[in-house]
């Protein structure tokens, strides 16, 4: 016996009730799933940038064509800011006026969002359809952008699909989601992360060819971290310079916000409770607001001009070191502010810190030999 949604064939998660059977593994998952019909366009599918791309994002843009013109899947490691979507673009164009049926794929509905902004205002001819937790009143479409758990809906449905961050929780070592996943495609697919070892095609150098800002580790005692967290903070407001604030706790995002009130700075709380990022995102792109105290929910694929970054208790297991390396890839993304500051206050120097250290200074060497 094997489960046509999540593959599985273990027997102990099978039951009977009505005489139907069921997976326990994926009950979860268990909304009638979605038939996509066949696409004819009548106008061609195209995007159109602002701005063009680098000599290493169009040979990465041409190669994942071509890959998937020879049937074949991929793997894109691209260091953080790379432009890994802009290098996606050429592919899904291409199998969109094919009419092939694309899935842009995501582990947060919060880069599902971010993301589709983008998309939207860049392709034309093509309306993508966004599926996430409590956003599914329209699902089907030659272009869906959805988080991974919502591909249960579309069982061997896609021709091209892609997933960006497939190392980032919650889709990581979740073996019900990595073979739903794995059971909408029908053609081939392009996994993308800045954080594994390898991959089928590789990116080491930001688009902008400056090297990646490197963190910086402050070693302290609780209180006098958070002196040195006030003193920062004010320089930056000073400056206005907006700031990312990660914490390791959702419970304590609200307390920080507290504390930082009683010193006059603003800030507002991101985590998977909260129902505004969005809003925040904007508020402190335009000066609004001084700080984002947040969560990892932050950590991937978020864009904010000359954000600077502070981690409080880097200590804490939850930053690990493909985090830390996802959360210190916010700086210095957009130019020209190619730099930016990354401080992690720690109680004690982590393995996780040093790895983190170590790649960022490993990835630059071997940026610059390349170059």
């Amino acid at each position: 016996m094997k489960c046509s949604r999540c593959q599985n064939e273990d027997v102990q998660y099978f039951f009977e009730n009505n005489g139907r059977i069921y997976c326990r593994k994926c009950i979860a998952f268990s909304t009638k799933t979605v038939n996509l019909k066949s696409v004819k366009n009548e106008k061609k599918i195209y995007y159109h940038l602002n701005y063009s791309l680098n000599l290493e994002q169009e040979r990465t843009s041409r190669l994942l064509i071509e890959r998937y013109q020879n049937h074949q899947n991929s793997v894109l490691k691209a260091v953080t800011g790379a432009g890994k979507t802009e290098m996606i673009y050429g592919v899904i164009e291409y199998a969109l006026n094919l009419g092939h049926h694309v899935c842009l794929t995501m582990p947060r509905k919060e880069l599902v969002i971010e993301l589709a902004k983008r998309i939207q205002k860049q392709f034309f001819n093509i309306q993508p359809i966004l599926v996430y937790g409590g956003h599914t009143e329209c699902l089907e479409g030659q272009f869906i952008i959805c988080t991974t758990h919502q591909l249960y809906r579309y069982p061997r449905m896609f021709d091209l699909l892609i997933l960006d961050e497939y190392d980032a929780f919650p889709y990581r070592d979740n073996e019900v989601l990595e073979n739903i996943l794995m059971n909408s495609i029908k053609g081939n697919y392009v996994f993308m992360s800045a954080t594994i070892e390898s991959g089928d095609v590789q990116v080491l150098q930001r688009f902008h060819h400056q090297p990646l800002p490197i963190p910086t580790c402050k070693v302290m005692g609780n209180f006098m971290m958070l002196c040195h967290l006030v003193y920062q903070l004010k320089k930056y407001q000073k400056d206005k310079k907006p700031v990312f604030l990660f914490v390791p706790r959702i419970e304590m995002t609200r307390q920080v916000q507290k504390f930082l009130k009683f010193f006059s700075i603003k800030s507002h709380c991101a985590t998977s409770k909260e129902k505004n990022i969005h809003q925040s995102l904007e508020m402190i792109k335009s000066h609004e607001i001084d700080v984002i105290v947040c969560t990892t929910v932050l950590e991937r694929g978020m864009t904010v001009e000359n954000v600077q970054v502070i981690i409080l208790h880097g200590e804490h297991p939850l930053f690990d070191k493909e985090t830390l390396i996802q959360i210190a890839g916010r700086t210095g993304r957009k130019v020209p502010y190619t730099n930016g500051d990354i401080i992690i206050y720690t109680n004690r120097q982590t393995k996780a810190i040093k790895e983190c250290i170590k790649d960022l200074q490993q990835s630059n060497a071997l940026s610059a030999i390349k170059s």
